[in-house]
């Protein structure tokens, strides 16, 4: 006899249906709204010179004016490398990634926006992950760089050197809390994605990478890339970071966290460990967010008048100390 918990977990893991045979084929969803044609042209160059090319290139171009579209099309054309345009008109940042699935093809998905650069190994190394991990999704390692867009909305100067302020490895408990892991940096087994209907959430106005990764890792699991194959540059103006304001960010997260909280979680093996240490109280949180919150405290109050906090703590002490020695006497 078997119940829902079993039923579920027979479809946890790398499905065999999901797993290519031979070279993994690969559809690139591009995401754009046009606005940056040179931007968008070294992005689509970037996947021209890659050693594993791509089966399908998807320039999903979120706009409702035609004449944008139009625009995208005839830049797209001096690319070296085979490029379908679809002119997406409504919705949210997440219509034309969904848009994308819809169209693609390849045994694995993977995405760029119109800022990103993907390194000439990009799908090379994502390919030999796979390889060796069929069915997982691949994630690779990312730079960041801060460009300067001088008000033009593209980037036109880098203005620091390439970091990497993301994890080098997945980590699915690092994530419940907050994102490491831009969108560039994954290929999905699109045939998992379909099995198990996950698309991006068509409400969230950002994080919606974050949302996506995170009801659909649990379910193939992760293989790390130990290797930096693409850049994510960040622009000084005109990205998401500009264009929404702090609540829209603090509500976004809360949703993403919500949903998270919504269903069953699913932890890879040996992560009970690492949730057994942050000694949970029963209805409530970490023990230990109580200890850091008295901590607190009393740095506060340290800070604010030192001679008071001294006769507390030597209260406390002595206290203590007459408890051990009482408790020694009886």
């Amino acid at each position: 006899m078997t119940g829902p918990i079993d039923e579920l977990l027979g479809t946890v893991g790398p499905h065999p249906s999901f797993a290519p045979a031979g070279p993994v084929r690969f559809s690139v969803v591009v995401r754009t709204q046009g606005t940056r044609p040179n931007s968008l042209r070294e992005a689509l160059e970037s996947l021209a010179n890659q050693t594993h090319q791509a089966h399908q290139v998807l320039v999903m171009v979120h706009t409702d004016d035609d004449h944008v579209t139009g625009e995208v099309r005839a830049l797209t054309a001096n690319i070296n490398t085979v490029v379908e345009i679809c002119q997406v008109a409504s919705g949210l940042r997440t219509a034309p990634l969904n848009a994308g699935l819809d169209a693609a093809t390849g045994d694995y998905v993977c995405f760029l926006d119109d800022d990103d650069l993907a390194r000439p190994d990009w799908l090379s190394a994502f390919d030999l992950a796979i390889q060796d991990h069929p069915g997982q999704i691949a994630r690779a390692r990312t730079g960041v760089q801060q460009w300067s867009t001088e008000g033009t909305g593209e980037p036109r100067h880098p203005q620091s050197q390439v970091d990497e302020p993301f994890a080098a490895t997945f980590d699915l408990l690092a994530h419940l809390s907050h994102n490491e892991t831009p969108i560039c940096s994954i290929a999905v087994p699109l045939g998992a994605i379909r099995h198990h209907g996950i698309q991006f959430a068509p409400d969230l106005p950002v994080l919606e990478d974050w949302d996506f990764l995170m009801r659909i890792a649990p379910l193939t699991g992760v293989v790390s890339v130990d290797s930096q194959t693409s850049l994510y540059r960040q622009l000084d103006d005109s990205n998401a970071f500009a264009a929404e304001t702090v609540d829209t960010w603090e509500r976004a997260h809360a949703q993403v966290v919500d949903r998270l909280s919504a269903r069953p979680l699913l932890l890879p093996t040996g992560d009970a460990r690492r949730v057994a240490r942050a000694h949970f109280v029963p209805a409530g949180g970490s023990r230990y967010e109580d200890d850091f919150t008295q901590l607190a405290t009393e740095l506060d109050q340290l800070t604010k008048s030192p001679l008071r906090w001294g006769r507390r703590f030597g209260a406390r002490v002595g206290s203590a100390a007459r408890a051990r020695i009482a408790g020694r006497q009886r």
